[in-house]
């Protein structure tokens, strides 16, 4: 399993954007720049949605030009966004003072121009008049007609409020802003380390609460005060930050399935589902950050055996621990029980500070190397390969 999950976590290395969507640099933006008192939500109202202490809301739709032009005319994305708008119950309608469309990279098209262009009512109803002409809609039922149809059944006044207060917002890379807002105070080297942190920390925000079934709703101010706090405890010459998020529920499922050694060697000592799933996740994380972090020159490869020899120890010396204090309980429990302290560890890297998990995901990659266990005869259970 080892060989094929680098293979495919090398080919998933971050792009653009530090590694994050659209949505979670979106939401960290706003949270950084909104009005004081602010709320800003991902998936209520739109992809990001901002909530003024009067109660006003910004509604943004977040696009991603990396293929094809999602603010040209005709463009499917830019009709269904109009027409999603327009749907939006008339409660909240009545609140909107902004219906932004951003794009990343730059785009531009004629008619989203047009409407960022148009306040007077004679050049809203002239757009308006120009949307329900059949030339413009096109063919019953293809491309861009039945979400124009859709925007247009709402009415006039609706329509004629989504233009007059449509804005066209577009960067040459999403992050940008981001980085804007710390150049002045950041170095250059630590720079997108500093903005992946902050998107980071806003995607934790916004998962937590969808995690506990609650309204992705993230106070501004409570995000700016928990970001201050993380400055001042961190430097980030010191910081090692991860480089890929939770997995999913499928994915997790899906390596539980295939039963690798380390989770078999977790079965062997009869843990629980939700430690087998969380050492799964961390297994993964830790994968995709060796892999990114020596790529990317972060750290040095040599750095990661050190590591390891510096968690083998501490395995040897614990399971000696606990074999000489807790002799009269069952190998299972014993063997729970040493991966319990294991994991716990923390531990540097280079002097530097390791996401949570991290440690967790290397003993778990040690063990699905056979080079440690939990059961207190792993290695008859699970010979280490002979080279």
């Amino acid at each position: 399993m080892s060989t094929a999950v680098f293979a495919k976590l090398k080919s998933a290395a971050p792009g653009q954007y530090l590694g994050y969507g659209m949505q979670p640099i979106r939401l960290c933006y706003h949270l950084l720049t909104a009005t004081k008192g602010s709320m800003v939500s991902v998936e209520l109202y739109d992809d990001v949605t901002i909530h003024e202490p009067d109660g006003s809301l910004v509604l943004e739709q977040s696009k991603s030009a990396l293929k094809g032009n999602p603010a040209s005319d005709r463009s499917v994305e830019l009709w269904k966004t109009m027409a999603n708008w327009a749907e939006q119950p008339r409660s909240n309608l009545g609140k909107v003072r902004c219906f932004r469309y951003y794009v990343s990279p730059l785009k531009a098209g004629k008619l989203v121009e047009q409407m960022s262009a148009a306040k007077d009512p004679k050049d809203i109803g002239a757009l308006l008049e120009k949307f329900k002409t059949p030339k413009f809609q096109g063919e019953v039922g293809v491309g861009i007609e039945p979400f124009v149809t859709r925007f247009l059944a709402a009415g006039d006044d609706i329509c004629a409020k989504i233009i007059e207060f449509f804005e066209l917002v577009s960067d040459a890379d999403p992050v940008d802003p981001i980085r804007a807002k710390f150049t002045a105070l950041i170095p250059d080297e630590t720079l997108d380390q500093f903005c992946a942190a902050a998107i980071g920390m806003a995607k934790d925000d916004s998962d937590k609460l969808i995690r506990a079934k609650q309204p992705a709703i993230v106070s501004a101010s409570a995000f700016r005060r928990n970001w201050r706090a993380f400055i001042r405890k961190y430097e980030f010459s010191g910081l090692l930050n991860p480089t890929m998020d939770v997995p999913q529920d499928q994915q997790i499922s899906a390596v539980v399935g295939t039963s690798p050694t380390f989770v078999r060697q977790l079965s062997a000592v009869k843990a629980t589902e939700s430690i087998v799933r969380t050492a799964v996740s961390d297994f993964l994380r830790a994968l995709s950050d060796k892999v990114n972090w020596a790529d990317d020159g972060e750290i040095v490869e040599s750095s990661l055996e050190e590591l390891d020899v510096s968690l083998l120890r501490h395995h040897g010396l614990t399971e000696d621990e606990i074999a000489d204090v807790h002799s009269h309980l069952d190998p299972l429990a014993r063997g729970r029980q040493l991966y319990r302290r294991c994991i716990e560890l923390q531990t540097p890297l280079e002097g530097r500070e390791l996401p949570s998990y991290f440690i967790s995901g290397e003993f778990n990659w040690l063990a699905d190397e056979c080079r440690l266990g939990w059961h207190p005869d792993h290695k008859i259970m699970f010979p280490a390969a002979v080279s």
